[in-house]
């Protein structure tokens, strides 16, 4: 009972704020699709309401009302023409019935990622727009970070996030949350925020790390890595790293080191999941050999797999791909797969170009920060997605288009300040 009145609370509350304009409606948004209030209840009390269709229309139809210009670049033109090519490879795929609930959710995706592109105008709003992120994804595996660091230090916490799935996805969304947590830490003012951020970190970190995620434990390894190197102060922030590091590291039992040691041991690999990862990219590849111009249809694999598959169920049916790129190649074909590698550049470039364009200006600081965090999380999304069925969440598209709105807020800034 206390659950449900927490969560109507929180939902009354979103719905008020929506009210003063559609930008408050889109966060409203995000912190739905990220918190997943249904999830925190016992009973399926708010399953039947299609909350996130509701907000959805609700952000649109508002920005519609409050006469907002909605307008396309070069970038957002090249995402549009990837859903309209995820939209055929569905049409034609022999697995339609299957892949088109997909691509149903992957059209709200990429619309909520345009509405997001036309609402966050300014540097405040971008800001705000990544604590609803961190906030509403971070709390309950921050929480469940501590309480299994407090009470069962270094051993597996297998226990899924209604937003990220089973352990390696929670894996690379924590992890990829964690650059941003920095990020805010990094670019605030007040002595508590940064303490509660730090608290943040740990947690989020802790959690990723807990999964015993192998391709989180090398997106991990980037992460840091990736971190020190942007650093300006890179002897400060190896003072942070090494304390983490070395809680982090020395809670963690041999049983953690002992699976991290089988990424590159395929033959002892206990449950073959190394060897069986190979075989699926391959059958990825005979897919895409066979449909090289739409691929098997959207999100298809699972479906399409026991047709290629030539080992003839030797590693089980109807299998997952492990892998975002050999997904990619695999459900929408070369062309598709020249598209999501050509947004994923472009998304990185962005932030390449505003990290130079403000690298000599300490009043952009924050902006410079803003595209090393969001570059570093698609490094890590790249790393840990390699072995992961990750390349249509939310959270990447999200992340992108954030990359694309940092760049058309710091050029607006900059064309301004002639």
């Amino acid at each position: 009972m206390f659950r449900l009145i927490f969560v109507i609370l929180l939902i009354c509350c979103g719905t008020i704020i929506s009210l003063y304009g559609p930008f408050y409606g889109l966060l409203f948004y995000i912190w739905n699709a990220y918190f997943r209030p249904e999830a925190w209840l016992w009973s399926d009390s708010l399953q039947g309401i299609p909350l996130s269709s509701l907000i959805g229309a609700y952000v649109i139809l508002s920005s519609i009302f409050f006469s907002r210009k909605f307008f396309i670049n070069g970038k957002i033109c090249i995402l549009i023409i990837f859903l309209l090519h995820t939209l055929i490879s569905t049409l034609f795929s022999q697995y339609y019935e299957y892949s088109w609930p997909f691509w149903l959710e992957f059209f709200k995706i990429i619309t909520i990622c345009y509405m997001m592109f036309i609402l966050v105008d300014d540097f405040e709003k971008f800001r705000l727009l990544l604590l609803t992120i961190v906030l509403s994804l971070s709390f309950e595996g921050a929480k469940q970070g501590w309480i299994h660091l407090l009470t069962s230090p270094g051993w597996p916490n297998f226990n899924p996030l209604p937003f990220l799935g089973d352990n390696n996805g929670v894996a690379v969304g924590m992890l990829m949350l964690v650059p941003t947590i920095a990020l805010l830490s990094q670019t605030t003012q007040q002595v508590y925020m940064r303490l509660f951020y730090g608290l943040l970190l740990i947690g989020v970190l802790y959690r990723g790390l807990s999964t015993y995620s192998r391709g989180g434990f090398i997106a991990c390894a980037l992460m840091a890595l990736s971190l020190w190197l942007y650093a300006s102060k890179k002897l400060q922030i190896l003072l942070v790293i090494l304390p983490v590091a070395a809680l982090i590291g020395l809670s963690l039992p041999q049983p953690f080191w002992d699976r991290m040691q089988t990424i590159t041991s395929y033959e002892e690999d206990e449950d073959a999941s190394a060897l069986g990862r190979l075989h699926y990219w391959e059958v990825a590849l005979a897919m895409a050999q066979g449909n090289p111009i739409l691929g098997v249809g959207f999100n298809a694999f699972n479906e399409a797999y026991n047709a290629y598959d030539f080992s003839h169920g030797q590693f089980g049916r109807n299998r997952s791909v492990h892998s975002s790129i050999f997904g990619v190649i695999s459900e929408l074909g070369y062309i598709g797969f020249s598209l999501y590698v050509l947004l994923i550049a472009l998304a990185l470039r962005s932030c390449y170009k505003v990290m130079i364009l403000t690298s000599n200006h300490t009043d952009y600081y924050d902006f410079n920060r803003s595209a090393k965090s969001l570059q570093v999380s698609l490094l890590v999304f790249l790393a840990g997605g390699s072995f992961l069925a990750f390349q249509y969440f939310e959270m990447i598209w999200h992340y992108i288009t954030l990359c694309f709105i940092l760049e058309r807020i710091t050029l607006s800034k900059f064309s301004d300040s002639k």
